[in-house]
């Protein structure tokens, strides 16, 4: 793994005492070296959550739902991350992704976020999650039940996994 790689391979795991802001770690958006267009979002989606959850699913764990406002959040900070060109789970102003969950109206008791960028595939990006140890507990986490997903170019991967609070 390159250190740039590793660099973008972050992980924050957020709970709801978590709110208090902090000193973002931002980071600029590399520049592509590879360049993947996304010809269908919504078939992207469905093999990220098919491939999350086929490793859920050989861990013995419950497979995750597609939630509408965790997406929202997802593919709303993939779009300030492209448009701002920073790579980084806390945005500039200091918002965390149970902050991002809330704005669209999730009420998350637990809030997790993998991010990914310039893989050459939904596999690669895959292998790469489950090959770092946060990203792979988000991932396993058998508290999550819900998952949003946001989908950039250059295979820009959010995934937003989420405990409801009930």
């Amino acid at each position: 793994m390159t250190i740039l790689r590793a660099l973008m391979m972050m992980t924050l795991t957020v709970g709801i005492g978590s709110g208090a802001a902090q000193a973002a770690d931002v980071r600029p958006l590399p520049k592509a070296t590879i360049s993947v267009a996304v010809s269908n979002p919504q078939t992207t989606t469905q093999d990220l959550l098919t491939a999350m959850n086929a490793e859920r699913r050989a861990k013995g764990l419950r497979k995750l739902r597609l939630d509408p406002a965790l997406s929202k959040a997802a593919q709303a900070h993939v779009n300030d991350m492209m448009r701002r060109q920073y790579f980084a789970h806390i945005s500039p102003e200091g918002a965390r992704p149970i902050h991002r969950a809330a704005k669209q109206g999730y009420k998350g008791c637990l809030v997790a976020e993998n991010l990914s960028y310039s893989w050459k595939s939904i596999e690669l990006a895959m292998a790469g999650w489950m090959k770092s140890d946060g990203h792979r507990a988000n991932l396993l986490n058998r508290e999550m039940r819900d998952v949003g997903i946001g989908i950039g170019p250059n295979n820009l991967f959010v995934a937003v996994f989420a405990k409801p609070c009930r």
